[in-house]
């Protein structure tokens, strides 16, 4: 995949960034900047790059990533079950581990820090996020096992920079996104405007939801198929959805929007541990 990452100047002067690097869960190639750097160098295990730039100035660099995921069992994994996931770095550091900052971008766009520690990954907030809803991730195409971000990550991320824990805020891109047209946001524009158009009396059929829904089962049915053995209902919520939106279009079924309803507000009110019997967790 091609991606490029964008920087606005917020002031006039000099701006350090970091650059993406081929790293372990990242293959980065083709690394295009739109402006030259006054200096290009590495710093404690990043690639950083100084430049001028004037108020306003936007700056991008381009470039080809192969992400894939990573995955350790890290002697701290089990010991850390027994602690409350915002207390890992602390714990950890305490016991004498090397414990970083990881800053970057989930491949969705949004910003997102982790922590490194001795080098491994490891991710108490998407841990607690996906205990919590499994289905947090689906956007991406996955459907991950919480204890992977104990040790590891699902390979759907850009990695920049890692700094000392705890330390102060550090150089950043301003957003992350892909190039060339990505025809998901164009194909769910038109399912919906459909799904409208029915509700308002204008009744238009299934077929211009049909490539939205195809587009999305091929992205996410892998993802969907393992979150359905992991945490069911909150599978069936998203099935819930799309059926009820088809039934708008053909002939609304009213039970089965209260049913998403439902589940909807049930997902959100008792949390699910997302974690399958037997699972190294449970022991």
């Amino acid at each position: 995949m091609r991606l490029r990452l964008r920087y606005q100047a917020p002031f006039s002067g000099e701006h350090l960034l970091p650059l993406p690097q081929s790293l372990p869960g990242q293959e980065v190639g083709e690394l295009a900047l739109s402006q030259r750097a006054l200096e290009v160098y590495e710093a404690r295990g990043n690639l950083l790059a100084r430049f001028h730039l004037e108020e306003g100035d936007s700056l991008e660099v381009r470039f080809a990533l192969k992400p894939s995921p990573v995955g350790h069992t890290p002697p701290w994994k089990t010991a850390l079950l027994k602690e409350p996931p915002e207390a890992w770095p602390g714990i950890l550091a305490h016991r004498g581990h090397k414990v970083e900052r990881a800053l970057g971008f989930l491949l969705s766009g949004r910003p997102h820090v982790w922590y490194l520690v001795d080098g491994l990954p490891l991710d108490p907030l998407l841990y607690q996020g996906l205990r919590e809803n499994p289905a947090l991730l689906l956007p991406l195409g996955v459907a991950p096992d919480p204890s992977l971000y104990l040790g590891g990550h699902e390979g759907k991320r850009l990695f920049l920079l890692k700094a000392p824990w705890p330390g102060e805020e550090e150089p950043h891109w301003d957003e992350l996104n892909p190039l060339g047209l990505d025809p998901l946001p164009p194909l769910r524009g038109l399912a919906f405007a459909s799904l409208l158009a029915s509700a308002l009396g204008l009744p238009t059929g299934p077929l211009p939801y049909l490539p939205y829904l195809g587009l999305l089962a091929l992205r996410q049915g892998p993802a969907l198929k393992a979150l359905f053995w992991r945490s069911p209902r909150h599978a069936l919520e998203s099935l819930l959805f799309h059926a009820f939106a088809l039934s708008v279009t053909m002939g609304p079924r009213p039970e089965l929007g209260l049913g998403y309803l439902a589940l909807f507000l049930w997902n959100r009110i008792r949390p699910s541990s997302a974690t399958p019997p037997g699972s190294p967790e449970e022991a």
